[in-house]
């Protein structure tokens, strides 16, 4: 009888919802590994001079790693900080399932900001000498990035 007893105290101690699971799992914005948040696949269709290694540029206040050529104003900056910027969006982006805000938008740049619970996620997209000949430089093409991020830190 004692033994059933710790049974059922353990299985209940173990209770909660699947949600709380998930939210337990999603690492913190200041623990990411921000280089570790984006592939050659997912930063092939935002850098036309080659992704390269991903550079680390963290700081108290965030985590981020930069990939692609300044030289060529073609780069990816994904940034992962505790709190939005303050600014009204220009427009908002479908980001699976979640809302992402457009900072910046145009042929030549892209801001998107993603927040959830555990964090704020920023894509930031410099298309360099890209931007005139292709058509498609809004924030929707750096949308796909965001989605791989918000996966590998479980924020979705």
């Amino acid at each position: 009888m004692a033994t059933l007893a710790a049974v059922v105290a353990a299985l209940s101690a173990c209770g909660g919802s699947s949600e709380d699971a998930a939210t337990s799992d999603a690492v913190s914005w200041d623990a990411a590994d921000a280089c570790s948040l984006a592939d050659d696949s997912t930063l092939a269709p935002l850098l036309t001079a080659g992704a390269g290694e991903g550079v680390a540029t963290d700081s108290p206040e965030r985590r981020a790693c930069t990939w692609g050529k300044p030289e060529a104003l073609n780069t990816v900056t994904v940034t992962t900080t505790s709190a939005p910027e303050p600014v009204d969006p220009l427009r908002t982006v479908g980001v699976g399932g979640l809302e992402g805000r457009a900072l910046a938008e145009s042929k030549y740049q892209c801001i998107l900001e993603v927040t959830t619970d555990a964090g704020t996620l920023s894509i930031e997209t410099k298309f360099g000498l890209d931007a005139t000949a292709n058509p498609d430089t809004s924030c929707d093409r750096s949308a796909p990035l965001a989605e791989h991020a918000l996966s590998q830190l479980k924020w979705g």
